[in-house]
């Protein structure tokens, strides 16, 4: 008991300087200083704003085509023969009547020579059946008096014999004979009674001889193959020497002179062309080949639209240099449409999707609006404007001209110029 009794007053002076750090520390957590709490601001995201002001403007629609030829004739071969020679290289110019391409016409001329024969063998048997008929109807008349002659007789060897006079093979004889000529009589008019189908024969058959002659004429002639038209050559598919059937592809041209552009009208421009179209204004447009200016204006609109084409093709007749058109070229032009009214031009940046844009409020928040596109316009110092319309577009009106890519209804917006940045 003595040896705890000693030990008590040393264990409790640690315990009472613990308890007295414990009192300190709670003291001094429970009378620091607190700080001001901070307030979270919402975030105004800067802008630039374009002022609304409604104008008579005639919009603009960018057009992507190809020009064709409205006279383009591939060239086949009429006659199965031999290639003897290529007179023309692709992208030549040639003018009608120039020669493409010469086929071997020794086939040719050999079937003409046997065409001629049979012409000249057509004619002698139409005149032949010409002589048959003149010499039927002059011995008819000879044949018909020589059977009279036999009837007398047959006539005359009756009465001697019931005379008592003749005998009865005279007349049997004389009968003999009657009945020979009346059969040589019959056979030459029935000769005659058919000269008109033999002669309608042969006639045909001369026909048929001048018709085949003028065919291996014609195919003489198509051994020398020659352009249709003026205008440039697009392809050349064969080569010299090489064996061409009936049909085989030889060469294409196309009339430089008869360009039009086909390019694809957007559906949002179809009721203003039409519209154009009905009031016959004259829808022009103009672009640039290698830096040469062309022009054009509107022909009409093809009378069958692609299935998913997303628009109706437009043809554009083209004017400008025919060296610089050719068949197949891609063209970027511009079309210029009628003027409207009430449109407003906005930059790139203002339209969100297709048909979208935002108006600022009163209390600098985001609106979206949904407007209808009209086309393009082209301003000196901004360039290219989409021009839009909707009744919500008044004067004063401020849209946002900045590509957000968190724009949403209701978001805080700061217009620039309000406030530093």
């Amino acid at each position: 008991m003595s040896k705890l009794a000693n030990k008590l007053p040393r264990l409790r002076m640690p315990a009472l300087i613990f308890l007295a750090a414990i009192l300190v520390a709670t003291f001094l957590i429970m009378t620091k200083p607190r700080p001001a709490p901070v307030e979270v601001q919402e975030r105004a995201w800067l802008v630039g704003t374009v002022m609304v002001e409604p104008r008579t403007l005639s919009p603009h629609a960018t057009l992507y085509g190809r020009l064709e030829s409205l006279s383009t004739a591939e060239l086949n071969a009429a006659v199965a023969a031999n290639v003897l020679s290529v007179e023309v290289n692709e992208g030549q110019r040639v003018r009608q009547g120039d020669l493409l391409v010469r086929l071997d016409d020794s086939e040719a001329r050999f079937n003409l020579s046997q065409r001629e024969a049979d012409v000249i063998d057509a004619e002698a048997r139409v005149e032949a059946e010409k002589t048959r008929f003149d010499s039927d109807r002059k011995t008819v008349v000879r044949e018909r008096r020589l059977l009279n002659l036999t009837q007398d007789e047959v006539a005359r060897q009756q009465d001697l014999l019931k005379k008592k006079l003749g005998s009865q093979s005279s007349l049997d004889g004389a009968r003999q004979a009657m009945e020979r000529q009346a059969l040589t009589l019959a056979t030459r008019e029935q000769s005659i009674a058919e000269h008109p189908p033999r002669m309608a024969q042969a006639e045909a058959a001369l026909m048929r001889a001048h018709a085949q002659r003028e065919q291996a004429r014609l195919d003489l002639s198509r051994c020398e193959v020659r352009a249709p038209f003026s205008g440039r050559v697009a392809t050349r598919s064969v080569a010299t020497g090489r064996r061409v059937k009936v049909g085989d592809p030889l060469v294409s041209v196309y009339d430089d002179r008869a360009m039009v552009l086909r390019a694809l009208i957007a559906e949002r421009y179809l009721p203003a062309l039409r519209d154009s179209v009905r009031r016959n204004w004259p829808l022009t447009i103009s672009g640039q080949i290698d830096g040469q200016p062309v022009r054009g204006e509107l022909r009409g609109l093809v009378g069958e639209v692609a299935p998913d084409s997303g628009g109706i093709a437009a043809l554009f007749d083209v004017d400008a240099d025919p060296e610089l058109l050719q068949q197949g070229r891609f063209l970027e032009m511009d079309l210029q449409l009628p003027e409207q009214q009430g449109v407003v031009a906005l930059p790139h940046e203002a339209v969100y999707g297709a048909d979208r844009i935002y108006l600022v409020d009163e209390a600098s928040r985001m609106r979206p609006l949904q407007v209808e596109r009209i086309g393009t316009t082209r301003d000196q110092q901004r360039g290219t404007l989409l021009l839009v319309r909707s009744e919500a577009l008044q004067t004063g009106v401020q849209v946002v001209a900045t590509q957000l890519p968190n724009a949403v209804e209701g978001l805080l917006v700061r217009v620039s110029g309000d406030a530093p940045e």
